[in-house]
């Protein structure tokens, strides 16, 4: 897929619908929701870029818990070639997957669809660094895909990685793709690389079953 800051913008904002929670306690009526964390922010656009390892935990889930929704949703994914079409690279450093999204970010926050805070401990270091989405930011998703509704892809991923990631936080998601041997034993440096054909195996070995 082509890269642009606009897409990769469009892309984290979805994210941070899906994955946002409400401003506990509430500040002001100009912010909608909280996403918690760079690192958890990087684990969802990870699974966002790479649907087969999207697909993979899905794969997961159905055999963990026999929901058969998991599975036709990992189908899907490679019904519609999407680990082709839709794959963005990422590459590994030091705590897994990662991609400075500076770029993205001044754009959703000089139109001010976001805000970005976090918790800073002794000598003013931060400790985390959250996301607020604002209410113009979330009724932009809304308004996106009414205007186009090819965008609802989006909103769709957002909301199953979401539903992958759960209640998690970053390090616990960083931790739960580092249990891919292919995404572990990447080099520093290197690109994360794809694991479509194992995913395809394993959903052909599940419909021999």
């Amino acid at each position: 897929m082509i890269r642009s800051p606009h897409r990769d913008a469009l892309r984290i904002l979805f994210i941070l619908k899906a994955g946002g929670s409400l401003v506990e306690p509430p500040t002001t009526t100009e912010h909608a929701l909280i996403f918690k964390g760079e690192a958890r922010l990087q684990a969802f656009d990870f699974w966002m870029r790479n649907p087969d390892y999207l697909a993979a935990e899905l794969l997961d889930l159905f055999a963990e818990t026999k929901d058969k929704s998991y599975y036709k949703a990992a189908q899907a994914i490679l019904d519609d070639e999407e680990p082709d079409l839709r794959r963005v690279p990422m590459v590994r450093y030091f705590f897994g997957a990662y991609e400075r999204l500076d770029d993205a970010l001044s754009l959703l926050r000089s139109r001010d669809l976001i805000r970005i805070t976090g918790t800073k401990g002794a000598n003013n270091k931060v400790l985390e660094t959250d996301f607020v989405l604002t209410k113009t930011g979330y009724d932009t998703c809304s308004t996106a895909v009414s205007q186009e509704p090819i965008l609802q892809w989006y909103a769709d991923r957002a909301e199953l990685v979401a539903k992958v990631a759960g209640t998690m936080g970053g390090t616990a998601l960083k931790q739960k793709q580092y249990q891919r041997a292919s995404y572990a034993e990447t080099k520093l440096g290197g690109i994360i690389p794809a694991i479509t054909e194992d995913v395809r195996l394993r959903v052909r070995q599940l419909q021999a079953d």
